[in-house]
């Protein structure tokens, strides 16, 4: 399969298909306001109750964060046999941290964004890299930390991982 084959069938299970950015915890969804970001409501709710969500779970209830989707990603690139990483990234100056997903196919490493209502430039466009360490130094020579946490992402759990850095 090609780059833009594999990231068409990523796209099709998280664009245009209703998802929306937030979570769901005991059959309820919790979203941020609107046009506000991160309002202090949301962002206290999901820094103490909120729960890494099994794939299956972010499919059904059509929402996730940046943590769902990259385990969403994740699954379905399982399924096809492609190896990938999920990384944190961080960015001290103003706290913020974000999940995201490379898988390698073709002897390059392939960054796609697709958390839901990213208004990200490049959201839904595949970012391609020589290696993980292109894509490593590009984040860091922008003010962020580059840390891969595949294994420390639990379901079912908070995700200590990202918490951790923005406490």
């Amino acid at each position: 399969m090609t780059i833009k084959e594999i990231c068409e069938i990523l796209k099709s299970k998280l664009i245009n298909t209703g998802f929306e950015y937030g979570f769901v915890l005991n059959g309820k969804k919790y979203t941020p306001k609107r046009n506000v970001g991160f309002d202090n409501e949301y962002y206290s709710l999901s820094t103490t109750i909120y729960l890494v969500q099994h794939p299956s779970d972010t499919l059904k209830y059509k929402i996730g964060t940046c943590v769902d989707t990259v385990l969403v990603m994740r699954y379905i690139l399982d399924e096809l046999n492609l190896p990938s990483k999920i990384w944190l990234i961080h960015n001290k100056e103003k706290n913020k941290v974000h999940t995201i997903l490379t898988f390698k196919v073709d002897q390059k490493i392939v960054y796609l964004e697709l958390t839901p209502e990213s208004s990200k430039s490049w959201y839904g466009k595949e970012i391609i890299y020589s290696n993980e360490g292109e894509m490593i130094l590009e984040y860091e020579s922008n003010g962020y930390d580059v840390t891969d946490v595949t294994d420390s992402i639990v379901i079912g759990e908070q995700p200590h991982f990202l918490l951790a850095k923005i406490k």
